[in-house]
């Protein structure tokens, strides 16, 4: 399989085992020193070193145990370069209930970033998902680091349903909760935004972090390419994404203009 098969939708059929061009294979980790390698691939990409911060093989293999998902990527000497974790979860929303798989997170070394690893651990974390019973899968992202919500919403085709302030319990921690559905065509619940719209977009572009701009059931944000750091623009931004999300809106993409300057799109769910 391809690196452009790898990036196919995720559904029913997705395999659980997807091997790259470049010798490395996507599956389902199990032994206690594959699940010991993830602990470490985990906090070194995360540069992580507080005690607070890390993850252990005893927690993957319970995960593993009740319902949850712990996926690698290894190459062709067995070294493991990437790995996704998660576990069942269950939305008690009376009008939607439903049994979903959260994935908390997806890390891959440096050197094979942007090379289709982490679409093949999501796509295989997915297929595992779908065959435990998950129709959907959702995790969070840091909404000021745009190269992230283009892989979420654009590559992947997730769609950022909920915004959170302060996600994670600190000042800095904002997240948008993106969700992917499973049981159907990854390309047939994409949400077409209005192209009357998006022309006028092109003809007369966003230009400030921060500018918005609405037009029927779509909307646009422009934010920094980069994650910003003044914290003027940050409140900005929150403020933006929280009025957004609270108008009902959801984020469908988000691609880059230039160097400095990126814009999220937004439309009303059908």
């Amino acid at each position: 399989m391809t690196n452009q098969d790898a990036a196919a939708p995720a559904s029913p059929a997705m395999p659980e085992t997807i091997s790259l061009d470049d010798g490395v294979t996507v599956r389902g980790l199990t032994e206690v020193a594959e699940l010991e390698a993830a602990c470490r691939l985990y906090r070194e990409v995360f540069s992580y070193s507080g005690e607070d911060q890390g993850i252990n093989a005893r927690l993957l293999k319970n995960l593993l145990t009740y319902g949850g998902t712990v996926i690698g990527a290894l190459d062709a000497a067995g070294a493991l370069r990437g790995m996704a974790f998660g576990w069942t979860a269950v939305e008690t929303d009376q009008d939607d209930p439903h049994i979903y798989h959260f994935s908390q997170a997806a890390v891959v070394s440096q050197d094979l970033q942007g090379q289709g690893v982490g679409r093949a651990l999501k796509n295989v974390q997915a297929a595992v998902a779908h065959r435990q019973g998950s129709s959907r899968m959702r995790w969070t992202y840091n909404p000021m680091i745009s190269r992230n919500a283009h892989f979420n919403l654009d590559v992947l085709g997730a769609q950022g349903r909920w915004f959170t302030r302060d996600a994670l319990a600190g000042p800095g921690t904002d997240r948008i909760t993106v969700e992917w559905r499973l049981d159907e065509s990854h390309e047939g619940h994409r949400v077409a935004t209005d192209s009357r719209f998006e022309a006028e977009l092109a003809a007369h572009p966003l230009t400030t972090p921060g500018e918005i701009r609405a037009g029927g059931e779509s909307t646009a944000l422009a934010v920094p390419a980069q994650q910003p750091t003044d914290p003027a623009v940050i409140e900005l931004l929150r403020s933006r994404f929280q009025e957004i999300f609270d108008q009902g809106f959801v984020a469908v993409s988000c691609r880059r203009m230039d160097e400095d300057l990126a814009v999220y799109s937004f439309t009303r769910p059908a």
